[in-house]
């Protein structure tokens, strides 16, 4: 009778034990400190032992906004755009990117926060990171507060005929 509803159905079987196996992940995020109990509770559906009943609701709360796809950590936004998560290693090389490479400007923090998010990276500490960043960014520093220049003055003049 399960045969039959299947068929009028058109659900298939899962035939093989390949598409019922537990998701790999890349070995970077696993011995990071960021995400190791994420990924726990992502790979086993439960959190690591050891830790207090409030603890472990906290983390599986928070491990439901990231997902696992092709060996890669993903974060959940509120619009549920994934964002590419970034492990420690890779956080420096981005925030030069954003704040004073090609991608930068020299801009204020939360402006270089938003481009990175736009851009569909993330890391737990990413607003933190970048005010940090871009603070300490010596070039930001000596062209503090000469931003605002005063407008020059009209001056008035008459054409005598059009262009």
């Amino acid at each position: 009778m399960i045969e039959t509803n299947f068929q009028a159905l058109d659900i298939n079987e899962l035939d093989n034990e390949e598409e019922m196996a537990t998701p790999q992940i890349n070995q970077a995020f696993l011995q990071s400190p960021w995400y190791a109990d994420l990924c726990f509770v992502l790979l086993n559906l439960q959190a690591p032992p050891g830790l207090s009943r409030t603890k472990k609701r906290f983390l599986k709360m928070k491990a439901s906004k990231f997902c696992i796809i092709d060996s890669s950590l993903f974060w959940k936004n509120h619009e549920g755009i994934l964002l590419n998560c970034l492990t420690l290693d890779e956080t420096d090389d981005v925030l030069k990117e954003f704040h004073a490479g090609d991608c930068g400007g020299h801009l204020y923090w939360k402006s270089t926060a938003d481009k990175i998010l736009r851009a569909r990276f993330y890391w737990p500490s990413l607003f933190t990171d970048v005010k940090k960043f871009v603070m300490s960014c010596h070039k930001c520093q000596i062209f503090e507060g000469k931003r605002k220049l005063l407008p020059l003055p009209l001056k008035h003049f008459s054409t005598e005929r059009p262009f």
